[in-house]
Parts: structure tokens; C-alpha cells; sequence
């Protein structure tokens, strides 16, 4: 069996219009989307390790129940991934221990138990403890290496990527105290080498990123903690140099996995107690840098449902707020248009939370019995490739056949790719056919399509 990516033209005697959801209850009938994995809107939770496990440092709440409350209080928006702050403050004079790696894989099988998964950051720092020192980083590092090689099948299951953390306040790379500054790109360097290799990572910052040898760059994308409706503010990944970040923002990050959020909605223009408050930020220039960035993930922590009586915050907003497809066909950005209403407009709210990520469809597919071949081709209309998925079938009666010239990074924002794929001579096609896209051969983690059929153990089938 042997497959091209090829465009679509070939006699047929068996051809599917593929249908995509649609009409006035379509984002009700696509909810279903919304539980795809490794995209969307996010949550965010920590847990402290140490003899007794925290949540926040100093914070005795039992940080296992406190991700369960998360996912109560986020079950209408239906995240699959979180924010996992992992923070190591009890053990910055001494090596990690079992218990501290019973309980962080105590959190890690909650999340598997739950559907999710785990955008994964540790850290040692926060306002009222300092660092560890570079030896000890060192070997936590090796230590937590060694633990993932050991527990393969579970951070396979439930880690989404890897933030590098580790430096300064909260793992966000400044305020660093211990951990001296010649020492982070070693740092950095060693959490790629033990990440598993086919696992995505982000920095804060460019100037972390240039720490980081470009032998590792190709997966080291980028999670920028201060989106803010103006194009190039101080605090983010750019840090407010404009010619550097037009440069680089559409060299790469495409083809990396990418998270973003919006600073807390209590907060003022960069913390200065003078200025506006930042609790009902513009939408467009926002989604401009969520497609600038090609974002995977945005939080659903900041500036959205903080508890704070009385106020009303940013993406609360979006709530009661509409955007057309003039509007979003102006500030170019990608949307599906059967999303749309019949007046052409979409929910700002509904429109982050369904195209963060990926956003596929199977817009045709074509099956010819007499030279045995199957075309298809897959849309997306998301910000992101499909980055964290490497195996594309076809599935024939419950028999996958690879497509081997499957390229994720070629399923962008807006593109459309097509595939042909040979079939053995004599093949059954008269029963159950569709198309698999996975994390890898045999994973159960698999992406459901924007399509009007069933979606069978991983499988988005071709008819009914």
C-alpha cells in the first residue's frame, strides 16, 4: 500500500459530498468539537509537592480536589487541557523523592481519568519563596527525566507539551534569584533533553528562546502571558520590540504548539495603579496576535470568570458581543461558515473557542473500486495545525491503512490538503470506510472532524 498527497481528480464510482455541520443550530450540534484534545480554551491549577501536597504554594487546599473543581466550574466550556503548575519549592535544598513523584503522578492519572490533559510547567519561584540553585535544578531535572522514561504510557496519555518554567517567579523567566542568569539556557537545554522527543515546549520569551540551541528550536514554541488589545505591548513574547516581532511571527511558530492568555481582568494597564483597567480588552487586535502566534490553547482563568463581585471581565464580555464575516474576513482571520449565522455573524466568545487549535474537515471524499484507490481531502479553518497528531489512515472494515505522505505542518491555518491512497486489489469496500487522525498509529487520542457523520472509536466515518 503506498499513498500521495495529490489534488482530487480521478473517475469514480463511489463519491461522498462531505457534509459539515450547519444551519441555525450549528455551534449547538458542534459541540462535540469542543472535547478535540490538545486545543481550546483552557484551565489552570497547581499543585506544590512536599510531605503533605499543596495547591498554590503555602495554600493547604487539597490540590487534587481543586482540579476537580475546575473542571465543575469550566463542564459548559468543556476544556481537555490544563495549565499545570508543578512547583518544587519544598525541595530546593534536596533532591526530589518518591512521595513528591507519587503525587504528582497521583495528578497526572486524575487528569487521564477525566479526558485531560496537561500543559505542563514547573517552577520553583513565586512571591514569597526563591529559587533553587543551578546544581539542584540540575539534578531535579535528571530526576524528573528519568521519571518520564519510567511512565511513559501515562505522559504520553496526558502531557499536551511542556513549558520550560523553572526560572523566576512562577516559571515566567525573570526575578530569578539562585538560579543565575548564566545558567539558564543550560537549564533549558536540559528540559529538552529529557522532554520526550516528540513532545512540543514553550518559553516566555524571545530572549529565553535564544538560550536555547537551535538543534531544539523546531519544537520550542512560545506561551505569551500578557495579550493585550494593542499590537506590540512591552510585556509580551515580543517584549514590545515591533521589528523583531513582525520578523519572527510568521517565520515559525506555525509549526510549533503555542498558548497564550490575557492578563487577570482585576489587574491595570501593566500594573500601574494610574492606568486603565484591563477587563474589557477589544477582540480583533487580541485574535490578530491568537493568529499571529498560531495559539493552540488560551486561558480561561484570566479575564474571563475571576471571582470577584460586581465585575464584569474581557471575554465575559465577548459573551454579548458579535463579530461579522466582513470583520473577520478584514482583520484576516480564519473562520468556518457554516459557524456562521444567517445574517453571516458569530458569537466573539463562540468564535475563540471553536478555532483555537485546529478546526478540520473532510471536505470531499472519492472511492474508485476499479483501480482501487481512495482520494480524500481535509480542510482547516483553526488558527494551528494539528500539531501533537503524526498518523493519518484510512480505515477499511476496521483495518487502517497508513497515509505516508501525511505532513501535520501542511494542514496550517486555512489550507486545504488532498490525499490518494492505493488499496490492496480485491479489498471489501462495500462496508464500514473512514479516516483516523491520531497521535500516533494506534493511539486512542484522536481528532474528531467538522462532518455530519458518526465518529466512531476515533474514527470519523464517511457515511451516516
Amino acid at each position: 500500500m503506498s499513498s500521495t498527497a495529490k489534488q482530487v481528480d480521478i473517475a469514480t464510482e463511489f463519491t461522498l459530498p462531505m457534509r459539515t455541520l450547519s444551519g441555525e443550530s450549528a455551534l449547538e450540534n458542534a459541540r462535540s468539537l469542543l472535547r478535540n484534545p490538545d486545543r481550546g480554551l483552557r484551565m489552570e491549577t497547581y499543585i506544590t509537592l512536599g510531605e503533605a501536597p499543596e495547591s498554590y504554594p503555602g495554600n493547604a487546599e487539597d490540590p487534587y480536589e481543586k482540579m476537580l473543581g475546575f473542571i465543575e466550574k469550566y463542564e459548559e466550556e468543556s476544556p481537555t487541557v490544563v495549565q499545570l503548575y508543578v512547583y518544587l519549592i519544598h525541595y530546593c535544598d534536596k533532591p526530589l523523592n518518591d512521595k513528591a513523584f507519587e503525587q504528582l503522578e497521583r495528578m497526572l492519572t486524575l487528569l487521564r481519568d477525566n479526558g485531560i490533559r496537561a500543559l505542563l510547567r514547573f517552577a520553583y519561584q513565586n512571591e514569597s519563596n526563591p529559587d533553587a540553585a543551578w546544581a539542584r535544578v540540575r539534578e531535579h531535572l535528571h530526576q524528573i527525566g528519568g521519571w518520564f522514561q519510567s511512565h511513559g504510557p501515562l505522559v504520553e496519555d496526558t502531557v499536551f507539551a511542556v513549558q520550560a518554567g523553572i526560572v523566576g517567579n512562577w516559571g515566567e523567566g525573570h526575578g530569578n534569584v539562585n538560579l543565575k542568569n548564566r545558567h539558564i539556557g543550560r537549564a533549558f537545554t536540559l528540559l529538552c533533553r529529557v522532554v520526550p522527543e516528540d513532545m512540543f515546549l514553550q518559553v516566555r520569551t524571545i530572549d529565553l528562546m535564544n538560550q536555547i540551541p537551535k538543534k531544539y528550536q523546531d519544537r520550542v514554541g512560545m506561551h505569551d502571558d500578557y495579550l493585550i488589545d494593542e499590537p506590540h505591548g512591552g510585556w509580551n513574547f515580543f517584549l514590545g520590540r515591533e521589528g523583531k516581532r513582525e520578523r519572527l511571527a510568521g517565520a515559525g511558530f506555525w509549526r510549533t504548539v503555542n498558548d497564550g492568555e490575557m492578563p487577570w481582568g482585576v489587574a491595570t494597564y501593566y500594573d500601574r495603579p494610574d492606568c486603565h483597567p484591563l477587563d474589557s480588552m477589544e477582540a480583533l487586535p487580541i485574535l490578530q496576535q491568537i493568529k499571529q502566534y498560531s495559539l493552540a490553547t488560551l486561558s480561561l482563568e484570566h479575564n474571563y470568570r475571576e471571582d470577584v463581585p460586581g465585575r464584569t471581565f474581557t471575554m465575559a464580555r465577548w459573551r454579548g458581543e458579535n463579530l461579522s464575516r466582513a470583520q473577520l474576513e478584514e482583520a484576516g482571520l480564519p473562520y468556518h461558515p457554516s459557524l456562521l449565522d444567517d445574517n453571516g455573524m458569530i458569537n466573539t466568545f463562540e468564535y475563540v473557542r471553536y478555532h483555537l487549535g485546529y478546526l478540520l474537515s473532510i471536505t470531499s471524499f472519492e472511492l474508485d473500486s476499479d483501480s482501487n484507490q481512495a482520494c480524500f481531502t481535509i480542510q482547516n479553518n483553526g488558527f494551528a495545525a494539528p500539531l501533537n497528531f503524526n498518523a493519518l489512515s484510512l480505515v477499511v472494515n476496521g483495518e487502517e491503512y497508513l497515509v505516508g505522505s501525511y505532513d501535520k505542518y501542511a494542514l496550517g491555518s486555512m489550507r486545504a490538503v488532498s490525499y490518494t491512497v492505493d488499496l490492496p486489489e480485491g479489498i471489501d469496500t462495500s462496508g464500514n470506510i473512514g479516516i483516523r487522525l491520531t497521535r500516533r498509529a494506534g493511539s486512542p487520542l484522536s481528532a474528531r472532524f467538522m462532518n455530519d457523520t458518526a465518529f466512531e472509536n476515533g474514527v470519523q466515518m464517511m457515511a451516516g
